[in-house]
């Protein structure tokens, strides 16, 4: 069973116990004691299960003993030079991070994580098979322009660096932005970075990482935004998300076989969908959004399959859309 972080603490704490010769740990000191550092309650039925693990061979082999003393019964280590931190992984753990690996693995090509074999190596997972064959592969792309950017905004996130970024647009020219990161973001197998720029510290910007020419640091103060970035991204599809946007209901139809799809796979959360005839294939949907570029292009990767009734804006962006299309085909 995967050890969580509440159990691993634990583990620590009761370790820290085990090996104090100074102090004599009744089972209620042992639970005492956990609830004053993790400032949670605990039971003492856990303890007793956080006792019998660290015994067990799944655990750590802990040679802890139970003293009596009248009617006082203690516990500690029989070897005081015991500790968790000193014994090597079992193989049920080594097992656990080894699937734990192969799955971050999927991520190979993204730069920062090109230090995991080190990193594991470090730990004591010597004994990693590197000949396993892969059984997991993620949706992502390595090939992408622009993930070598990924670790130095990463750590300008991290360590609230101020940036000079040189951007180039498809369709205009470069411009040098002195940029204050805050959030990574991956959609559609593109890197966005969104932040504030020192000159308009009022507005949240995304930079696709792919269109970003160089990146260097700079001494400015930065400026830390009070955002909330799961809800920041709650009404929208992709990364733009315009301030002065309403959400809006947006309700299409969806016939033949993408219907199956996008009622197994919603387009959003908001998503309701209701079968008007399911054996004509034939769904009615509605989402609760902001009107983006990005829905508007998902929107228009099913336009053979959809039929959109509302807002009438939309309506409009997409038959233009598709007049566009057509015309270059001279139709």
């Amino acid at each position: 069973m995967p050890i969580t972080k509440d159990a691993f603490l634990r583990y620590r704490i009761l370790d820290k116990c085990f090996r104090n010769t100074a102090v004599q740990y009744q089972i209620g000191d042992l639970v005492k004691k956990c609830n004053e550092e993790l400032d949670k309650s605990v039971s003492r039925r856990t303890i007793y299960y956080d006792i019998e693990y660290m015994q067990s061979l799944d655990g750590w082999e802990a040679p802890i003993e139970i003293v009596k003393d009248g009617n006082r019964r203690y516990y500690r280590y029989s070897d005081p030079k015991f500790s968790i931190d000193n014994v090597q992984l079992s193989e049920a753990q080594l097992k656990q991070l080894q699937s734990s690996l192969d799955l971050v693995k999927a991520f190979a090509g993204l730069p920062q994580f090109e230090s995991l074999n080190d990193t594991f190596a470090k730990i004591g997972l010597m004994t990693y098979n590197t000949e396993v064959e892969p059984c997991v592969s993620l949706d992502h792309n390595e090939y992408v322009e622009g993930q070598r950017h990924i670790p130095t905004l990463f750590n300008a996130i991290q360590y609230q660096t101020v940036v000079i970024i040189n951007y180039k647009p498809f369709d205009k020219e470069p411009a040098e932005y002195k940029f204050h990161p805050q959030f990574l973001k991956q959609y559609n197998n593109r890197w966005y970075i969104l932040g504030i720029t020192e000159d308009n510290p009022n507005q949240i910007w995304n930079f696709a990482l792919d269109r970003i020419k160089t990146i260097k640091p700079t001494k400015l103060q930065y400026k830390k935004i009070d955002v909330d970035w799961k809800t920041y991204f709650e009404d929208i599809i992709g990364v733009t998300n315009y301030a002065d946007k309403p959400v809006e209901e947006v309700h299409f139809i969806v016939h033949g076989k993408s219907a199956y799809y996008i009622k197994t796979k919603p387009i959003h959360e908001s998503q309701i969908a209701r079968w008007i005839d399911k054996e004509d294939n034939t769904l009615d949907v509605k989402l609760n959004v902001k009107i983006n570029p990005e829905l508007e292009h998902l929107l228009l990767s099913y336009a053979d399959s959809i039929t959109i009734l509302s807002p009438q804006s939309l309506i409009d962006r997409h038959i233009e859309a598709l007049k566009k299309a057509l015309g270059r085909y001279g139709k």
